[in-house]
């Protein structure tokens, strides 16, 4: 037997532990409670903290989608056990179709076909009608039976045209109940969008639902990032909104926020030089004043004028007692489009706050503008619409590429839209890619040629066999697409017949993209000394970079083309 004093049993003073706040928690859910008059009150539903409520969903996996319908249609189930049970891969097919091969000018063009055909399909959940009678629980069954039906004819749509691949949508309808509220108290409804392809992120259906709720409610399609597109494409663009009748306006929020650091910091050269960025005009251009007024990116008073001549001469919604009138405009859009940098540059300070991340505004705010006027900032939502394949949606920065899991994809994109020469200019890297003999054609890298050779210039190995990252590799190269250091602005379709862009056109298209001046200025000096070296004093870099020797990147002899 241990000798020695027995040890004394001694309390925790900790009295509150995480079983404790557990069993509190749960208690609360199923507590009952008793009104004044005697009678009893109590509930079975589960309380879920707010942030866990809003989370967006644009993915499910087939037994979730299964789970959140049959919650949705308040319905019970039971497993049959014995049941043969087959399981069939349902994305087998549309990853495969682009992964390694882009699309010729052909099927892009049947395909675009479908989509338009099919494009009045692609519509918006509504909420149904309600007034001052109807109850919290009539109002929740009546939505949640809306938003199952809405569910069920986009499943339709994808089962009937499994060649046209529907982009994830928010599923979560939480978020759409904050899109509600917003269209519904706004007289000004302002879809932004991602200059580098605003017909990815439009919602025609959603303009429609707008003057559905009420006729006198305005819409507006602000193209932010405008700063990434070069005068020429700004022309083609507002020619093809013109000619659709929509009305827009192009912003850059990024270059309204620098005016006001600058403005703050009293710095006037930095500012004008900021300013007059965008307006060299050419003298041997021949356009409308109709257009050359449209594709000036607005200040920040000149967007605020243009949302009041937009919206209705009256508010449409009643004035609180003691009140005046208050103009309400919503902000809605896609994650990462820069609605709450543009609520920042209105404002004048981060009244929101901003993130890198897709989907960072979790709840419907409000702020005010001026005594009159209120901006409401919505969530960032995926509306239904269809891609070419899912890359499209991982480098238009629409899910986070973070919890990125096929990178192929999404990189052969890259490979294929950004020359080969302004990559290894930007990254000082020297892409080895297969010639004709070997199945490539010598000149467009695929996304591992890329991944690799990048991996390597940077150190990026993976543990064990010392291979090159690619996985990592993707993360920054997808990134740097994202955030405009690797451009590619796609282009609208063909006015004439809304066919699109062959993939020759889309190239000159961007060809001004991609020049020696739009390097970083680090890479800029590099090149700059290494084509001294080599008597070159233009740097072409389509032409000159073969030739040239600098970072990781090695060039050939002068004999060499």
């Amino acid at each position: 037997a241990p000798k020695g004093p027995k040890p004394t049993q001694r309390k925790n003073k900790n009295t509150i532990g995480l079983g404790k706040a557990i069993q509190s928690a749960r208690k609360q859910e199923n507590s009952i409670q008793y009104l004044p008059d005697g009678e009893m009150r109590f509930t079975t539903e589960k309380h879920e903290a707010d942030w866990v409520k809003l989370r967006s969903v644009t993915q499910e996996s087939a037994l979730d989608e299964f789970l959140s319908t049959a919650e949705l249609a308040n319905k019970d189930f039971t497993a049959d056990r014995h049941s043969n049970v087959k399981i069939i891969r349902m994305d087998s097919h549309t990853d495969s179709r682009t992964q390694a091969v882009g699309m010729t000018n052909a099927q892009k063009e049947v395909l675009n076909a479908k989509q338009r055909e099919h494009a009045k399909d692609l519509i918006v959940p509504r909420r149904p009608h309600w007034d001052e009678s109807t109850t919290k629980y009539e109002l929740q069954r009546q939505e949640s039976e809306a938003f199952l039906e809405w569910r069920r004819k986009l499943a339709d749509l994808q089962e009937s045209n499994e060649d046209l691949l529907l982009t994830p949508f928010e599923r979560n309808i939480e978020v759409w109940k904050q899109l509600w509220r917003v269209v519904e108290r706004s007289d000004l409804v302002v879809q932004i969008v991602d200059a580098r392809d605003p017909l990815l992120f439009r919602s025609v259906d959603l303009e429609r639902y707008v003057k559905e709720l009420d006729e006198r409610k305005a819409n507006l399609l602000l193209v932010n990032k405008a700063d990434l597109l070069t005068r020429k494409q700004r022309i083609i663009w507002a020619k093809y909104f013109i000619s659709k009748g929509i009305s827009f306006t192009f912003y850059s929020a990024l270059m309204a926020n620098q005016l006001l650091e600058l403005e703050n910091e009293d710095t006037e050269l930095d500012k004008d030089e900021i300013v007059t960025i965008d307006d060299e005009i050419t003298e041997d251009e021949d356009i409308d004043d109709e257009i050359k007024e449209k594709i000036a990116i607005l200040s920040i008073d000149q967007l605020e004028g243009l949302f009041l001549s937009k919206a209705p001469a009256e508010p449409l919604t009643e004035s609180v007692q003691g009140k005046g009138p208050i103009l309400q405009i919503g902000l809605v859009g896609y994650p990462n489009v820069g609605k709450s940098s543009t609520i920042n540059s209105l404002v004048g300070s981060k009244k929101v706050s901003v993130s890198a991340t897709p989907g960072k505004t979790k709840h419907f705010q409000t702020i005010m503008l001026s005594d009159s006027v209120m901006l409401c900032d919505c969530p960032g939502l995926v509306f239904p619409n269809f891609a070419y394949n899912k890359g499209e949606l991982v480098c238009n920065g629409v899910l986070p590429i973070d919890q990125l899991r096929d990178f192929v994809g999404p990189s052969n994109l890259v490979a294929q839209r950004v020359p080969k020469y302004y990559l290894e200019a930007v990254y000082g890297i020297h892409i080895q890619t297969r010639t004709k003999d070997e199945g490539g054609d010598g000149i467009t890298p695929t996304g591992q040629e890329l991944l690799v050779s990048y991996a390597r210039a940077r150190g990026y190995m993976t543990q064990g066999f010392g291979s090159a990252d690619e996985s990592r590799a993707s993360r920054y190269i997808l990134k740097d697409y994202v955030n405009g250091k690797l451009l590619y602005i796609n282009p609208p379709p063909h006015i004439e017949d809304d066919t699109p862009y062959s993939i020759e056109e889309c190239k000159e298209f961007n060809e001004d993209l991609y020049t020696f001046e739009r390097l970083p200025e680090s890479r800029k000096e590099q090149i700059r000394e290494a084509a001294k070296s080599k008597g070159i004093e233009i740097v072409d870099l389509s032409r000159d970079l073969n030739k040239l020797t600098f970072s990781a990147h090695t060039g050939g002899n002068d004999s060499k083309e």
